[in-house]
């Protein structure tokens, strides 16, 4: 992991408070991050004020660059959504682990990626590590769920990925993309006639424990990557943890954390 100041290249607004960022990044970096990695943020102007950095998925990234999406929520991220071109970030990753690797295996098994909100930016690293390096996403399918057609963002760029074979349902609270619902009904539907699958799934925690319910009646293998409120990123606060299976613990359980474990566990390991 590494600790630096990155210039901000571009700051796009996507909808009404989120923005994507991106960050210049040196190339050890950049080889360094991967699907389900993120970074912790903070703005260099001496102030300390907000004191913590914010964590943020790598939702994209080249050979010398980065991109995060900020939802504007507190005082953290309402600075960093208005830093201008030029301007100075403080950058500490890539951190923590990512989702497997995501090839499909011998029998050809259908990968759904499910995202929730603001769970779109780690789930779509997935589907932007596939396109950046031209392969095939041919039974992969996306289910992306939001509270209204707002906040549905990088569809553009994601539905241009149908012709790698990419599939993509959307739905939100409203109704406003034309399906009303949670994003877990699609997924239930799914998996009704592709019960073998594999599933990643980033969002709220309330989606994830229903995703963890689908994939323990289904029989179905997943991965959900938690949004735990983080401090440092790197383990030494403990502000993270979360209560995962442990076959080496006399109760049979654990705190783990989720900077350093995570933020990806497998679905089967999580205790809600």
């Amino acid at each position: 992991m590494y600790l630096f100041n990155s210039e901000v290249v571009s700051n796009q607004k996507l909808s009404q408070n989120i923005y994507r960022l991106r960050l210049k990044a040196a190339k050890d970096f950049c080889r360094a991050a991967a699907p389900g990695k993120f970074v912790m943020l903070g703005t260099v102007d001496g102030l300390l004020d907000p004191l913590l950095r914010r964590p943020f998925g790598i939702c994209r990234w080249g050979s010398d660059w980065f991109e995060v999406v900020i939802k504007v929520v507190g005082k953290g991220s309402c600075q960093l959504s208005n830093l201008a071109k030029g301007v100075l970030v403080a950058v500490h990753g890539p951190l923590g682990n990512g989702y497997p690797n995501a090839e499909l295996e011998s029998e050809q098994k259908s990968l759904f990626l499910v995202a929730g909100g603001m769970g779109i930016a780690s789930i779509a690293s997935q589907l932007f590590f596939a396109l950046d390096r031209k392969q095939s996403l041919v039974g992969t399918f996306l289910l992306y769920g939001a509270a209204n057609i707002s906040e549905l963002i990088l569809l553009d760029e994601l539905t241009a990925a149908s012709s790698s074979g990419l599939q993509i349902q959307t739905i939100t609270d409203d109704g406003s993309s034309s399906r009303q619902g949670f994003v877990t009904q699609l997924l239930i539907h799914e998996l009704q006639t592709r019960p073998q699958s594999r599933v990643f799934a980033c969002g709220p925690e309330p989606m994830l424990k229903s995703v963890q319910k689908i994939l323990q009646e289904t029989g179905c293998d997943g991965y959900l990557s938690l949004e735990n409120r983080m401090a440092c990123g790197f383990g030494v606060c403990l502000g993270c943890v979360q209560t995962v299976l442990s076959e080496t613990s006399e109760t049979g359980m654990e705190t783990a954390k989720v900077c350093t474990r995570g933020p990806v566990f497998p679905a089967q390991q999580v205790v809600f």
